[in-house]
């Protein structure tokens, strides 16, 4: 039986990333840790006319555990504007960003939770200081709907694969970081999500887009950076 072009790319790329992990694997104790963020202190600072709401949690796991965990660490708060609209924000990392599923799609977290998830769709979200693509959809569980928009910055740049459905091109973009693997040092990955739960007459609701764009226009450019992958 012939073997077409596309389907030997798919088994060379394959055999690459099976090769990458298992020297992951027996490399794992020569890697050089990331420097993890201090999500703390980032999701804590907010826009004028936010206040933090409900409760705060931050989840930190050690290295050793982060194979077995989705992420190592998690930092969330809730927000409620002076004029009533409400957000949660949530931010994940994890020290191995060459696996793009080590933090997983979000719409993949709703769906767990009982959520129905509408098609991805792609927002760019304008700041006055740059604009970012994020990507977006609506959880749906009973008579509750959150619109949802978020994105993902490998090793401080933006990941541009915002379509995952194509394995090939996932498996290509994790084989431009073998370089740095190598060399005992992995790219780390950081996950920002905002979302707003819709008011009781279900029309879709922007106080998530709104909190981002005052978000990034007040932190520092250095925080920024870091967020955002500019």
């Amino acid at each position: 039986m012939r073997i077409s072009k596309h389907s030997f790319l798919s088994l060379t790329l394959g055999f690459l990333m099976l090769f990458s992990l298992l020297l992951g694997r027996v490399w794992i104790n020569l890697k050089t840790t990331p420097t993890k963020p201090d999500l703390e202190r980032l999701v804590s600072q907010h826009p004028p006319g936010w206040k933090m709401v409900g409760h705060q949690r931050i989840d930190d796991f050690s290295w050793g555990q982060s194979v077995l965990s989705q992420h190592d660490i998690v930092a969330t708060r809730t927000y409620q504007h002076t004029d009533g609209r409400k957000v949660s924000v949530v931010m994940a990392w994890s020290g191995n960003g060459l696996n793009f599923q080590k933090i997983h799609e979000q719409q993949v977290c709703y769906k767990a939770s009982g959520f129905e998830v509408s098609p991805l769709h792609i927002v760019s979200i304008l700041t006055g200081t740059g604009s970012i693509e994020a990507r977006a959809f609506t959880a749906s569980q009973d008579a509750r709907k959150d619109d949802v928009a978020y994105w993902m910055v490998i090793d401080g740049i933006r990941e541009r694969d915002i379509d995952k459905r194509n394995p090939i091109v996932r498996q290509f973009l994790q084989l431009l970081y073998l370089p740095s693997f190598f060399r005992g040092e992995l790219p780390d990955i950081l996950m920002v999500r905002v979302s707003s739960v819709r008011l009781a007459n279900g029309q879709p609701t922007t106080a998530h887009i709104d909190y981002i764009k005052e978000w990034l226009k007040t932190i520092s450019s250095a925080d920024r950076q870091r967020i955002t992958g500019w």
